[in-house]
């Protein structure tokens, strides 16, 4: 069920701006599903860029056989862990299914933060897997960061970091395959995962930023997130990982709008809104690259991180 004042807001961020003064304000409020911006990135670098990846085995080709390496890598449906403990937990009853796999090409503060030397790093080296990465090349990343920076109006965009100044990973590259699905859940690392010891643990709000580099199609269907006009709140957690999310969203009369987006395009959503990916078993898996996003209103920085 969608509502007609609940929709995402596009083209492009002069569409935002002009819609309103402040719209990282109005995502946090979550009087906006998303901010949509259309074309951001070109698809012959998408493509491009996904190219380079396969040829330097970063992710593999799908038409070909999986590679032991990347059955290893992969990152189960759901997965992540909560403050310092070292046991995974799950964001909804796990479902383990062959051939579904998540390769990530970052440092997952989600997969990786309960070993906070560990975290970092590996996220030392990923920052510069990218520097190395995009030399000579258009680079995402910047695009995202200046995009985020213009929608905010009047803040300053930085790579998250610590009082000691170590860095987090300034982004990720997740390709979903064989159909890898996201069922209804939120992400906070202060509701969710419990970062009390990390410095982005001050910010009242989570967002995401995601662009879209290859999608997953079959039968005409391709694989594209649902956002649900309802914020995390305690009560919904049971639904979440019983799964009967829908059947509470219905009950509740609760509001939701599929973002469709093709390659190129960038969006910026508030994480604590509930959000699913329903799982699209294409010849191609779902590529995109991705940030966690810290604001509040009265701080002048945003930090980023994966």
């Amino acid at each position: 069920m969608s509502k007609p004042d609940w929709v995402p807001v596009e083209p492009n961020i002069d569409a935002a701006i002009t819609r309103f003064e402040f719209p990282l304000d109005e995502l946090a409020a979550g009087h906006v599903p998303a901010l949509v911006f259309r074309n951001a990135w070109s698809a012959e670098n998408c493509a491009s860029l996904i190219e380079r990846l396969v040829d330097e085995e970063l992710l593999y080709d799908p038409a070909q056989p999986i590679p032991p390496k990347f059955q290893k890598q992969s990152i189960p449906e759901g997965y992540f862990r909560e403050g310092q403990n070292a046991v995974p937990s799950f964001a909804w009853q796990e479902q383990k299914i062959t051939g579904k796999n998540r390769i990530d090409i970052g440092s997952s503060l989600g997969y990786r933060g309960s070993d906070q030397d560990g975290f970092f790093a590996h996220a030392e080296e990923s920052n510069a897997l990218f520097g190395r990465l995009f030399a000579g090349h258009a680079n995402p990343i910047e695009l995202l960061y200046n995009s985020l920076e213009a929608y905010s109006v009047n803040k300053k965009v930085v790579t998250a970091h610590e009082p000691d100044g170590r860095k987090y990973g300034s982004a990720i590259i997740r390709a979903h395959y064989g159909g890898y699905t996201y069922k209804p859940h939120f992400d906070s690392v202060r509701l969710r995962e419990k970062r009390e010891s990390y410095a982005v643990h001050q910010f009242e709000h989570q967002f995401a930023g995601v662009l879209v580099l290859q999608n997953s199609t079959a039968n005409g269907r391709t694989a594209q997130s649902i956002m649900h006009q309802c914020l995390w709140e305690p009560e919904v957690e049971p639904h979440l990982k019983a799964g009967t999310f829908h059947e509470y969203a219905t009950e509740n009369d609760v509001a939701s709008v599929e973002v469709c987006l093709e390659p190129g395009d960038l969006y910026f959503f508030n994480t604590r809104g509930i959000h699913e990916v329903p799982g699209v078993a294409g010849d191609l898996p779902r590529i995109v690259l991705a940030t966690f996003i810290g604001f509040s209103s009265d701080h002048d920085e945003i930090f980023v991180w994966c």
